[in-house]
């Protein structure tokens, strides 16, 4: 090494201790945030991925298995369907949640009464702020067989909808209460982005004969849609997270087609004790996430977007 190189060396060790120092109550305050991450999701991430591969005992070490706990787990068809309901609910749920979020997001722009417009911003967001414990019990009750909505068809002379013992009920169900819980934050979101554009351009549109149908479609769409694709790559990462509520409202007669992917892993990990299986899917549940997400972020332009 030559000396040039040498003193070019030696200043960047110089110039780094420097920022060290000069920016060390930032790094100091960092600490905590990486300890915390480290502890409670790099550890976990890391110890179920090597268990994985692993035959998990109650009793005793261990046992390294390599990859027979991934074959058990694609070959398995409960494992099959789980997929295939995680994928249809999630994305249904999230498609449905944007449409019902975007259409509630135009008819409360189109309200002039602030008061109202707030009741209704209240009203719609206020189900995101319950845990699906709240939500899911109290539709529960309501769509029972002797609940309001069949106590409801009853009083007007019609039969009774088997919601929880119906096989076809089951993904309707959870589709529905899904929006109805989730839709509202969307709808504040994109509700921000509608109240932010220049009053001005609607006033150019009018005065250019556009009708309130056009300025929606030519004005307020355009503008929320950067909006729209953030909270599509957002959503595209939960789209096989859908745990909580399929764990509370499924029923013996439903559960075959709402089981979705989490809770075929807490069935595994948590009552049949089988670890290894539960790591191997998560693993995969894991690496269909990162697959969903990159597809989606490219399908949407978001990098696009975000590099300007």
């Amino acid at each position: 090494m030559s000396a040039l190189s040498q003193a070019q060396t030696l200043r960047r060790r110089r110039s780094l201790k420097r920022k060290l120092w000069q920016y060390r109550a930032i790094y100091l305050m960092v600490v905590p945030v990486f300890i915390y991450f480290a502890v409670f999701t790099f550890y976990p991430l890391i110890l179920g991925f090597v268990q994985s591969f692993q035959k998990v005992r109650l009793i005793g070490a261990p046992s390294f298995v390599g990859l027979d706990n991934y074959r058990a787990t694609l070959s398995d068809p409960v494992f099959q369907s789980s997929l295939r309901n995680s994928l249809v609910v999630g994305t249904s749920s999230l498609l449905i949640n944007l449409a019902v979020a975007m259409v509630l997001t135009v008819m409360v722009n189109e309200v002039r009464g602030e008061f109202i417009k707030s009741a209704i911003q209240t009203v719609t967001f206020l189900p995101y702020l319950f845990s699906w414990t709240v939500v899911g019990g109290m539709w529960l009750q309501i769509l029972a067989h002797d609940g309001m909505v069949n106590g409801m068809l009853a009083a007007l002379g019609l039969e009774r909808l088997p919601f929880f013992t119906s096989p076809h009920w089951g993904r309707p169900v959870i589709l529905f209460t899904n929006a109805w819980k989730q839709a509202g934050y969307f709808t504040v979101l994109l509700l921000a982005s509608v109240v932010s554009i220049d009053p001005s351009v609607y006033e150019a549109a009018r005065i250019d004969g556009a009708s309130r149908m056009k300025q929606i479609l030519y004005i307020i769409i355009p503008q929320v849609w950067p909006t729209i694709k953030t909270l599509l790559v957002l959503g595209a990462t939960g789209v096989l997270r859908n745990f909580d509520q399929v764990l509370i409202m499924n029923r013996p007669a439903t559960k075959d087609g709402i089981r979705t992917l989490l809770l075929y892993i807490y069935e595994e990990g948590i009552t049949k004790m089988r670890i290894g299986t539960a790591t191997s899917a998560a693993t995969v549940v894991l690496l269909i996430t990162f697959v969903i997400t990159f597809v989606t972020r490219r399908l949407a332009g978001y990098d696009r977007d975000a590099s300007y």
